[in-house]
């Protein structure tokens, strides 16, 4: 025989002994081989294509176009708070449940004083300002009298009263208010009609008599629904009170 016929005589019995191994493992496994989807074939990484430039044959590389980096988003601004305007000109609590109040100076420089901030202008005649809340007021009118202030509170009893529909009041009483001995009377009253409901609203109230300059009398009331009133509040608006600008 041949050294080619030889040759091929042994590769066609390693063929088929190949063949014979194959046919035996797979029974071992328990089947036929399956098919693997194309979708479960893993997909190799794209290769990093190196700068241009030259093989080691020979072959032109082409250089690779790089994707520019995606801009990071902006970190959250944090800091603190400007107060609010009103909060920093007012007198009182931006929290706690206090209103915030503002500074009032009247035109005149005569005094000035502080109201809660959302309340508004409501000044009536022969008065010298008033403002009002929902349905609670602070009122102010400068009187001049050589009277000292519990005469002239209790002059005034006679006028409060008519004024006061449903009066029910103390005597006028000496009183330390706005940093001066001054008088103050406590009463109830029927204010209305309210703005919101239209009715006579029960409230409380306490008016205070402050001396002044040149034999000038503020005249300062303070009143608010009975469920809502303070006295300790009120007697707090009194206080905050001055003369001059």
């Amino acid at each position: 025989m041949s050294d080619n016929a030889q040759y091929n005589t042994r590769r066609r019995r390693g063929l088929g002994f190949a063949a014979l191994v194959l046919a035996v493992g797979l029974a071992a496994c328990g089947g036929t081989p399956t098919a693997v989807p194309a979708t479960q074939l893993a997909v190799s990484p794209p290769a990093v294509v190196p700068p241009s430039g030259t093989t080691g044959r020979g072959v032109v590389i082409a250089t690779a176009t790089r994707m520019p980096p995606t801009p990071a988003r902006p970190a959250p601004t944090t800091g603190a708070v400007a107060p609010t305007a009103a909060a920093a000109a007012g007198g009182g609590e931006a929290a706690g449940g206090d209103e915030p109040t503002v500074r009032f100076a009247a035109p005149t420089g005569d005094y000035h004083f502080q109201h809660p901030q959302s309340w508004g202008q409501t000044t009536r005649p022969g008065e010298g300002v008033r403002f009002t809340g929902r349905d609670e007021f602070i009122s102010i009118t400068i009187v001049a009298t050589a009277l000292a202030p519990l005469d002239y509170a209790k002059s005034d009893a006679g006028a409060l009263t008519t004024a006061s529909p449903g009066f029910q009041g103390q005597a006028p009483v000496a009183a330390k208010v706005a940093g001066t001995t001054g008088a103050v009377v406590a009463y109830t009253w029927q204010a209305g009609p309210s703005a919101v409901t239209g009715k006579a609203v029960p409230s409380a109230a306490k008016r205070y008599y402050i001396p002044g300059p040149g034999g000038k009398l503020a005249v300062f009331t303070y009143s608010a629904p009975t469920g809502a009133y303070d006295p300790a509040g009120a007697d707090d608006f009194a206080n905050a009170f001055a003369w001059g600008k």
